[in-house]
């Protein structure tokens, strides 16, 4: 693989009280490589997706002599589904795909919306995701190849433009997910208020002087906003 889950409006990001750099963001969980919302679903999935697709891309080993003529075909047919699966696979992660998940801790019911875009080296992830009422803890983060990716907890200023509205230079937590993958994660004021903001449709530019290090838009996302709702209440 090269080297290389939703927000609302910029008016409800709030910024999470200052912590040690070693340190994960309230609520937030370290892993032995980075930090990451306790809930179940990162970007593992993502990783292996990206691997077995640019993988997809290496011509085709040639057979070994040894094969039987039934082991021959099995092979060839184990290929076309590989490569049939790998397609849809790109198709779907190209086009933009959502999920949703909830779970119940031990600190009350996590719900999270979680959409990914991708190709190659492009757009990335966008998630939102908080405990139901009353707490208020609640967190949009944004993952990314393009995202600084410190060994460590910071803080950083960036601009985060959504829609096409004026953009907002920001404070917001900075870590990595993995060696491939930084996030930024902004605190808001709790998951129903979160919700409130978001949009069937709804892009995303982040940047730091300038330089452009992630853009990702969502459309479709009435269906998965409001199961983001029902949980929260």
């Amino acid at each position: 693989m090269s080297r290389l889950a939703i927000p609302a409006c910029a008016a409800l990001l709030a910024l999470a009280t200052a912590f040690p750099v070693a340190a994960c963001p309230t609520g937030m969980l370290f892993d032995g490589n980075g930090c990451s919302p306790p809930y179940e679903r990162n970007m593992d999935d993502w990783i292996r997706e990206r691997r077995d697709y640019i993988d997809s891309l290496a011509p085709e080993r040639p057979s070994k002599p040894a094969l039987t003529r039934e082991e021959a075909v099995r092979l060839e047919e184990m290929l076309a589904r590989k490569e049939k699966e790998d397609e849809e696979k790109k198709r779907i992660h190209a086009a933009g795909v959502w999920n949703f998940d909830s779970t119940t801790t031990a600190e009350g019911k996590l719900c999270a919306a979680i959409f990914s875009k991708y190709r190659h080296d492009e757009g990335g992830v966008v998630s939102i995701v908080g405990f139901q009422n009353p707490r208020q803890e609640a967190w949009m983060l944004f993952y990314g190849v393009g995202l600084p990716k410190p060994k460590k907890v910071e803080k950083l200023s960036i601009t985060l433009q959504q829609n096409d509205e004026p953009p907002q230079t920001v404070k917001a937590f900075n870590y990595r997910e993995s060696l491939e993958v930084g996030v930024v994660a902004f605190a808001v004021p709790g998951l129903t208020s979160a919700v409130e903001g978001m949009t069937d449709k709804q892009s995303f530019k982040l940047s730091i002087g300038g330089k452009s290090l992630l853009a990702i838009a969502w459309d479709n996302g009435a269906k998965t906003i409001e199961a983001l709702k029902q949980c929260a209440n």
